[in-house]
């Protein structure tokens, strides 16, 4: 894809943005399409930017010689723009990444406008590469190594399973200076699969660096793929500094759910804890937000055990859910680490997970944290009486509050992120 650049300015700014700058890109398709397509992306670009900085780190423009004399050119790859935690999070970096001196893209494999995510990256105004409309129609085997070629990126960071795969040989291929692999999770795929997990060994060798989100998905790649663990950096997940709403609450027996309806999240355990909840106080009620394979067996799950659960749906923002309910529980049979959990205590909302791989080692006391092992019954009493016991509710809410602003911030997590893209590509 061959890029033209024309520029004009935007009226659009945000507190947390720089003012917002329209650019043009006159694009031609490789590898078949001719006649140019006029297309724009809004990008932020900082105050502090000189026509000069801008002109190299423009597609087209001078990327030769030091990148560390100019804007670093970085392009994130994900699986696609739906609902997920590394998308969330992804979101939260961008937010606030340092625009006077990283030029950020991200390419998504597959996806269109209409992708749960899209809006919002677009209103950051970060430049975004739709690779595929559809996951079957692999046009991202032609288009990827084309937008890595013609745009000269100095960084090519991966997330998710497909993108770690296909952009860390592509970049590598293709010379990039510094490649990354971001691990959000320990999908079941890599966990069940000895063929996956070789894969996965043998690509995680092309990368300058691995990121885990968590220190069991770490332990996990050393003695599974045998990853030195020198080469892995642990960088949690994270949580915008969003404004707080005032908390609505009603009841104070509204138990809510949030996540991908999948079979990792056990939603199917929920149902049976909401069940026994309601022999114990017929008070409570139960809201679920998300989407996914297992939505119509859980509804049917639901109406079997005669429990009226609200389903919102997928949802491109968790704040209103999180100003309405009085308590937020995670059944997940494992987590990298959890963004609905960051985003629960972010909002100040008391929250219980099972304690399993990804949560028991980043959290103590900061929520109720449930034993996999024990009966449904056993686990419903201890969430009972947690929600009867307000001072103990009040001081957990705190402390959440606390252990987020303290180390699962966007904002020092970009900086973080920045510091290893310098230090990398010192090295190159």
């Amino acid at each position: 894809m061959a890029y033209a650049l024309e520029t004009g300015r935007s009226g659009h700014a945000s507190n947390d943005l720089p003012a917002a700058e329209e650019v043009w890109f006159s694009t031609i398709d490789a590898p078949t399409a001719s006649t140019p397509r006029r297309t724009k992306v809004t990008t932020n670009r900082g105050s502090q930017n000189t026509a000069t900085a801008n002109a190299a780190s423009a597609p087209g423009g001078d990327r030769k010689g030091n990148p560390l004399q100019r804007r670093i050119r970085v392009l994130h790859l994900i699986d696609n723009l739906d609902l997920g935690g590394a998308q969330t999070v992804l979101l939260a970096w961008l937010r606030y990444q340092d625009r006077t001196k990283f030029d950020v893209h991200l390419a998504s494999i597959h996806g269109t406008r209409k992708s749960l995510f899209y809006a919002r990256a677009r209103d950051l105004g970060t430049p975004i590469v739709l690779l595929s409309p559809r996951r079957w129609l692999p046009l991202y085997l032609l288009r990827l190594p084309v937008e890595i070629s013609a745009n000269g990126y100095d960084i090519v960071h991966c997330h998710l399973l497909a993108s770690n795969w296909l952009g860390k040989l592509l970049a590598r291929i293709l010379r990039t200076p510094v490649v990354i692999s971001h691990d959000h999770c320990i999908d079941p795929l890599r966990a069940n699969s000895t063929i996956a997990t070789f894969i996965d060994r043998q690509i995680n060798r092309l990368a300058d660096e691995v990121l885990a989100v968590s220190p069991g998905i770490r332990n996990h790649l050393i003695a599974a793929e045998g990853i030195a663990s020198e080469r892995i950096q642990v960088i949690p997940n994270c949580v915008p500094e969003l404004p707080l709403g005032e908390r609505k609450r009603a009841s104070g027996k509204l138990i809510g759910g949030a996540g991908r309806l999948v079979p990792q999240k056990n939603f199917l355990r929920f149902l049976r804890i909401a069940c026994r909840l309601v022999e114990i106080d017929q008070s409570y009620q139960f809201v679920i937000a998300g989407q996914g394979p297992q939505e119509t067996t859980l509804k049917n799950e639901a109406a079997r055990l005669g429990l009226n659960i609200h389903w919102l749906g997928v949802q491109p923002a968790l704040d209103q859910f999180f100003s309405e309910i009085d308590f937020f529980l995670l059944t997940s049979d494992f987590e990298g680490c959890p963004m609905a959990l960051l985003e629960a205590l972010f909002y100040g909302v008391p929250a219980a997970a099972m304690m399993v791989e990804g949560i028991r080692g980043e959290f103590s006391d900061e929520l109720l944290l449930l034993d996999p092992g024990e009966s449904d019954n056993d686990l419903a009493r201890h969430i009972h009486a947690r929600l009867e016991n307000q001072a103990e509710v009040n001081a957990q809410v705190q402390r959440g509050k606390e252990i987020v602003a303290r180390r699962f911030s966007a904002r020092k997590q970009i900086r973080t992120i920045e510091e290893i893209y310098v230090s990398l590509l010192e090295r190159t």
